[in-house]
């Protein structure tokens, strides 16, 4: 509650902008209109109100005389006022506010008493939306999961399922490792002055590309219909080099594919076979292997 002020006679205090509401009159102690209001509390306070929702209205008390008018100062955050006759707050905030102080007056012809209510508007507290990489490799780390910002008075409390967090807890982006392959789940949950919301997002674990691959060793210059091969992986795309040494090769068929066919060059010399797998989640192998041309 504010603290009463004792009535100080006749003199006027200037009317600060109210909005009308219609609320019952308040409570007074005295029903003589000619004696002054002695005292005037509200029922709450202070008072912490959210953006969006109306608020419950908040009624006055007065002891001494009856009040004939109230009056606020300075003027109530967006979307809340005074009635100027039975003193009630109400309304609906529109715009976030700060914690402060508000004067109301209570008067009437015999004088006027005054009290001090204390408020704040907060923003609401929005559904968490996580945002997340829809493949993850398994084993890997440095990984991100974020969501948006909610202001300086906001809380974030992690859990991730199917890896571990690896910092950024209390913050609104995270790091974390993958776990084995799988799902993976992550959920925020955010609090702040406003109340509580939890948000989630899930992404599929996937496995480390493998490019281990059979190739020949040596082969005769001119063979063709020569083949190499990784083992297949789902999900994976495959991407095959013919590097030229001392000798060359030209690949013929399978680009794309775990599989290729090749034909070795008509001089003898090496050249060079490279495959690279690549997952999903963008994280790709590369395997080499060195073939001997022979005469």
């Amino acid at each position: 509650m504010g603290c009463d002020r004792q009535a100080n006679g006749p003199k006027g205090v200037p009317e600060a902008p109210v909005q009308e509401a219609a609320n019952p009159a308040p409570a007074s102690g005295s029903s003589d209109p000619t004696q002054a209001p002695q005292t005037l509390t509200y029922n709450t306070d202070p008072n912490v109100y959210t953006k969006g929702v109306a608020i419950p209205p908040n009624n006055p008390s007065t002891g001494g005389g009856p009040a004939a008018s109230f009056t606020v100062r300075p003027a109530l955050p967006a979307g809340l006022g005074l009635d100027p006759v039975s003193g009630v707050i109400s309304g609906t905030p529109s715009a976030a506010a700060a914690k402060a102080t508000y004067e109301v007056v209570a008067s009437n012809k015999g004088g006027s008493a005054s009290t001090t209510v204390t408020l704040s508007v907060n923003e609401p507290v929005l559904q968490p939306v996580v945002t997340l990489p829809a493949f993850v490799t398994t084993t890997l780390g440095n990984l991100v999961a974020s969501t948006p910002d909610q202001g300086k008075e906001a809380k974030y409390q992690w859990v991730i399922s199917g890896g571990s967090l690896d910092s950024g807890q209390g913050t609104p982006s995270i790091t974390f490792k993958a776990g084995a392959e799988g799902t993976l789940t992550a959920q925020v949950t955010v609090t702040t002055p406003s109340g509580q919301l939890s948000g989630r997002a899930e992404a599929t674990i996937l496995p480390v590309p493998l490019a281990n691959f059979s190739l020949p060793v040596a082969v005769k210059a001119g063979t063709a219909g020569l083949t190499a091969s990784i083992p297949p992986q789902s999900g994976m795309t495959y991407t095959w080099t013919i590097i030229p040494g001392t000798g060359s090769a030209t690949l013929t068929s399978g680009q794309g594919t775990n599989s290729i066919g090749f034909a070795a060059g008509s001089a003898p010399g090496t050249f060079q076979v490279q495959a690279t797998a690549q997952n999903q989640a963008g994280d790709r192998v590369n395997g080499t292997g060195t073939v001997n041309i022979v005469p």
